[in-house]
């Protein structure tokens, strides 16, 4: 292994070790260290409670070496991590003024009247989900998408990558039930894992249909090749052997491209990694909504880490959208798409 990759290694083993509640010292110039384990992570480890550390292989030491069973040896502590984190941004600041044409520069209402009732201070729960994506055929495709909910609207939206560019610290008061986004993150991260996979898929069809065509083109020749035999007497006899290879050659062309097909099957799965709740004080903007005879209250959110107002979620397919129509009778919320325009 690479220096590089070590130092890393070393890193990664000792800060699992004591989030785990071991005492550790392997300092970054020596070749191996040395961890006092507790019984239960000990038991995990499948070692002693006082355990060598090191990169060479070797008879009762932990090896951190990706060459060994390290990654399968740690899986167990690994999978004991909380996979949710709860945080808060501290306060920023919230956009004053006439939200009003604020809403008019940023949305297109297609046919309701939209009127601003109050804008307010309300802390608002958003959800950064972590999904691992991948494609499985003939290759494999692998990717971490993220995708971040709204809790309160469900609308999706692009806030900046939560643990490297947002302050984040401790959430103030208890911490209540989550509002449920799983569904909606799902719905986002199927439809990303769609756009970011497609020319994975592209190539995946275009060698798909490469393989037909010369499958196609060899037996193709072979049922030439038999059609324009000469035989000296043409009998019964002789036709219906013809006839024959040429269904046995035709049903294992059938064979092959059905083969073919399985081979190049698409199997696609989307499994959760880690869900971030991240409180945010955003500015809620109440407004209410005029759709012939019928009105109701909806709330659109200035968002102060991006400084804008979020968009609406589509109360059919669950997309983001600014370009909102409102049903008849309880005046909800559709994209474009969904109303058929």
């Amino acid at each position: 292994m690479s220096q590089p990759i070590q130092a890393r290694l070393r890193e990664f083993t000792e800060a699992l070790l004591i989030r785990s509640g071991a005492l550790v010292e392997w300092s970054e110039a020596a070749a191996e260290g040395l961890a006092i384990l507790s019984p239960q992570t000990s038991a995990r480890l499948r070692c002693p409670e006082t355990v060598r550390l090191t990169h060479q292989p070797g008879a009762e030491a932990l090896c951190a070496n990706l060459a060994t069973d390290f990654l399968d040896r740690v899986l167990p502590l690994l999978a004991a991590e909380p996979r949710v984190g709860f945080f808060q941004v501290p306060d920023l600041y919230l956009k004053r003024g006439d939200m009003a044409e604020a809403l008019r520069r940023a949305f297109t209402w297609h046919n309701a009247r939209v009127v601003v009732q109050v804008a307010a201070p309300e802390r608002v729960e958003y959800h950064a989900w972590y999904f691992l994506a991948s494609i499985v055929s003939e290759d494999r495709w692998e990717d971490v998408i993220g995708v971040t909910i709204n809790a309160q609207s469900g609308a999706a939206v692009s806030l900046p990558e939560p643990l490297t560019t947002l302050d984040l610290e401790p959430p103030r008061g208890s911490e209540a039930a989550p509002p449920g986004t799983y569904r909606s993150a799902v719905r986002r991260a199927n439809a990303l894992m769609e756009q970011r996979a497609g020319p994975f898929v592209a190539r995946l069809e275009s060698r798909l249909a490469r393989d037909r065509a010369r499958i196609r083109e060899y037996y193709a020749a072979l049922l030439r090749e038999e059609s324009t035999k000469r035989h000296r007497v043409w009998t019964p006899e002789v036709k219906e052997k013809q006839e024959a290879r040429r269904r046995a050659v035709e049903l294992e062309l059938r064979r092959k491209l059905a083969e073919l097909d399985e081979r190049y099957a698409v199997r696609a799965e989307l499994a959760p990694v880690v869900l971030l709740r991240i409180m945010v004080q955003a500015l809620a903007v109440e407004c209410e909504v005029f759709r012939r005879q019928a009105r109701r209250m909806h709330t659109i959110y200035w968002n102060p880490v991006l400084k804008e107002l979020e968009p609406m979620c589509c109360d059919g397919c669950g997309a983001s959208t600014f370009s909102v129509v409102f049903t008849d009778g309880d005046v909800r919320p559709l994209c474009a798409t969904c109303a058929g325009l």
